[in-house]
């Protein structure tokens, strides 16, 4: 068991394999990817607040998990926040081109 404050590795590659092969997420990734691209071109892309954007997907693929697997109703019993925040950085760092 991991302390509220510590990054899960383990929990943090489940939540990232299943964001990432969840096909009813796609649609919200796509969108995100449009929105970097489209800051990319304008010139108003920031890795400092991207983390922040993909924090909706990993919010998004964490509830979703939670009701498929029926473990918990609340995220953060699953998937602590720093985890979630860790993802967040990783996704923003993986796809900080704007493509996929």
């Amino acid at each position: 068991m991991r302390h509220r404050g510590e990054v899960d590795e383990t929990a943090l590659e489940e939540l990232d394999l299943y964001a990432e092969n969840t096909g009813e997420l796609y649609n919200q990734k796509k969108s995100i990817l449009e929105n970097i691209r489209r800051r990319l071109k304008n010139g108003t892309y920031s890795a400092v607040l991207a983390p922040k954007l993909w924090m909706f997907w990993v919010e998004s693929a964490a509830k979703r998990y939670g009701k498929e697997f029926g473990t918990s109703s609340r995220v953060d019993a699953i998937f602590n926040l720093p985890t979630r925040e860790a993802l967040a950085r990783r996704l923003a760092k993986r796809y900080e081109s704007g493509s996929e």
